[in-house]
């Protein structure tokens, strides 16, 4: 699909650790459901391609053959060719190609030019031999088709990280937070079917800390525009209530329209003690294991490690305490809803 960024929004206030973008996207005859989504393949940015179409001493329109196609030295080293944090069989390759002795770690192009340059400009095609394409990257979906038509939502953390005293970004999450309004972006539906809604009737339990909240915005906006009568429980947390809150104004909406039968926030550092969303889930115990007993089907989304671990390790604590059960058949209980399509997880 080829769409345009209708709203690109950073959803966490003043003084957060964060910065979380909400992005809108408008695209013709789009077709995705609940669940599912978005790949999107980055550009690298201008100030590193760059430096490094200067270093290569390549000229900017001199084009090559990449993948049976014609393209200049520019495009492909800003669409198509992965130039960050390069992985150690592509920088051993590079080594080779420079005839150095190059140690092993993750290192951007630019830095590996800079040290160990090319012998001429001749080895640019091997170069590009060498490197590797720049991979899709997925995001949850978090728009509905019902609720928001020819539109798609994600939900974007800025991927923020130290290296040698620097601040870095991630090269997706960068690029999708800084599309102006009216930029056109190319995209595709990556279809989940391991993560799909039950029947209107049944109740669902959602837990979705930090942008894990994306698909069950999804999730809420479609039960919400098909009036579907199953009962919803959302789990949410972040670090801070006042600057962290992601669509606490569409999410208190829903819970007093009714679409949201229970809401049940965890913020980390606004306690001494640390409260995460397992807490929470413990705290209700006895009601969160009765809704299970009635059918309801519970859904995770998230970091898999350390939230998704802590989370299952939660629930078989629950199901033992108040299903009153042993460690075996808590298990056992935990494996059946997995068996069921009951117990779905959507983790990175």
């Amino acid at each position: 699909y080829n769409g345009s960024v209708l709203t690109n929004i950073n959803l966490n206030d003043r003084g957060s650790n964060k910065e979380t973008h909400h992005i809108e996207i408008g695209a013709d005859n789009i077709e995705y459901l609940p669940g599912d989504s978005l790949g999107v393949i980055p550009e690298n940015p201008l100030h590193v391609v760059e430096p490094i179409v200067d270093l290569l001493g390549v000229k900017r329109s001199q084009t090559f053959s990449f993948r049976n196609q014609e393209i200049t030295a520019f495009e492909l080293l800003k669409t198509k060719l992965n130039i960050f944090y390069l992985p150690e069989r592509v920088v051993s390759k590079y080594a080779a190609l420079v005839e150095q002795e190059i140690p092993a770690t993750k290192i951007g192009l630019l830095d590996l030019l800079r040290i160990y340059p090319l012998k001429n400009k001749e080895q640019f095609a091997e170069l590009v031999n060498i490197l590797e394409p720049i991979s899709p990257r997925l995001y949850s979906i978090s728009s509905s088709p019902e609720a928001h038509g020819a539109e798609v939502h994600i939900t974007v953390a800025r991927d923020k990280f130290h290296v040698n005293d620097e601040w870095k970004c991630g090269l997706c999450s960068d690029f999708l937070s800084q599309l102006p309004l009216e930029s056109n972006v190319e995209f595709y539906i990556h279809k989940n079917n391991q993560f799909r809604l039950p029947a209107d009737d049944k109740d669902v339990i959602m837990i979705g800390p930090g942008t894990g909240i994306a698909p069950f915005r999804s999730f809420l906006a479609q039960r919400d525009a098909t009036d579907a009568g199953g009962k919803n429980w959302l789990f949410f947390g972040d670090q801070h209530f006042v600057t962290d809150f992601l669509y606490q104004t569409e999410l208190q909406n829903w819970l007093e329209t009714g679409v949201l039968t229970r809401m049940n926030v965890a913020f980390s550092r606004d306690t001494k003690e640390k409260v995460y969303v397992q807490h929470k889930m413990m705290k209700h115990g006895k009601e969160l294991y009765q809704w299970l007993l009635n059918g309801a089907s519970l859904y995770i989304c998230g970091a898999r490690e350390p939230m998704s671990v802590d989370v299952e390790d939660t629930l078989l604590q629950i199901v033992e305490k108040f299903g009153d059960k042993s460690i075996e058949q808590a298990v056992q209980f935990v494996e059946q809803l997995k068996d069921e399509s009951r117990y779905l997880k959507d983790v990175y």
